[in-house]
Formats: structure tokens, C-alpha cells, sequence
């Protein structure tokens, strides 16, 4: 493997795994959009738009056929002569998936730095970032020769992982 100069590394021209590790403190002020539509079932940290059997308590709502009978409320049922149902707010999973590319189309750029230096750094931080929000990542990462793929995973290791694949491939 190639020694690369720190000169070379601070001018933006390479990428260096403490740079990338620096900046989840960054990532924790980030934040992004959840998705819209939901397709899986999966239990996770983050609110679902869909009611049904999660653990936070959303709402009452007066019974309607086909309701579990489990969910009733029986102190708001007495309360109010008719039958009412608990709705939980239910939790999903978002693995993220992040896609770098590394290729030779990518190093060229700006007085600031090449736009492999950039896409690295914004690969790094939507990882850190996803790991702050207890989120599973992993991510793609490609260049001429090379696709490198990453399971996604709920710890720091599986970033650190991707990481040193992006500064691989980079350098």
C-alpha cells in the first residue's frame, strides 16, 4: 500500500480515517427526512405513521369490528357506556444504506479539495449521522476495479468498517 503524504491529505487530494472519524461529532447535529412509505414490517426506533401494537400509547378511539379485543380500554369503555380501543404508535426500522463512489471520474475538483474527497467526507458523515439516530449502516463503495459491499450494522464497528473501504479505495 502506498504511503500517502499528509501534505497531500490536508491539501484534499486523499482521504485520511481520522478526518472521517472526526467528524461524528458533527453528525449528531444532522438530521434527515424519514421515509414516507413503509413496506416492511419491522420493529425499529422510529415512528411509524401507522396505529396498532407498538409500545407508545397514541390514542383512544371508540371500538370498531374487527378490532383486537385484547387492545379495549375498559376504564375509558366504563366511562363513557361504549366501547373504546387503545392505539399504540408503532416503532420501524431504517436501515441506511449509504453509496460511495471512488472512481477515476471523481478525482478532479475545485481549489478545496477533489470530489472523491467530498463524496468520502459526505459518506462518513450520513454514516455517523445514521448511527447517532440508532439506525443499522452500511453502505456501497466502488471505484474502476473494485465493489465493495457493507452489511448493514447496528454498531461502531460496521462505520469504522466502511470507513477504512472508502479510504482504501480512495487512496
Amino acid at each position: 500500500m502506498r504511503v500517502i503524504s499528509d501534505k497531500l491529505i490536508n491539501a484534499g487530494v486523499y482521504v485520511s480515517v481520522e478526518s472521517l472519524v472526526k467528524l461524528s461529532s458533527t453528525a449528531r447535529r444532522l438530521s434527515y427526512f424519514r421515509a414516507r412509505v413503509v413496506k416492511q414490517q419491522q420493529a425499529g426506533s422510529h415512528h411509524s405513521r401507522f396505529k396498532g401494537r407498538g409500545m407508545e400509547f397514541a390514542e383512544v378511539r371508540p371500538y370498531q369490528a374487527g378490532d383486537d379485543v385484547r387492545s379495549i380500554d375498559w376504564r375509558v369503555t366504563a366511562r363513557k357506556q361504549s366501547t373504546h380501543t387503545k392505539l399504540f404508535q408503532e416503532e420501524r426500522e431504517r436501515p441506511v444504506v449509504v453509496i460511495c463512489d471512488q472512481s477515476a471520474s471523481m478525482f478532479f475538483g475545485s481549489r478545496g479539495c477533489l470530489k472523491s474527497v467530498l463524496a468520502a467526507r459526505c459518506a462518513a458523515l450520513l454514516s455517523w449521522s445514521a448511527y447517532a439516530h440508532n439506525d443499522r449502516v452500511g453502505g456501497i463503495i466502488f471505484n474502476d476495479q473494485q465493489l465493495l459491499t457493507i452489511k448493514p450494522g447496528r454498531n461502531r464497528k460496521s462505520i469504522l468498517q466502511y470507513i477504512n473501504h472508502v479510504v482504501a479505495l480512495n487512496n
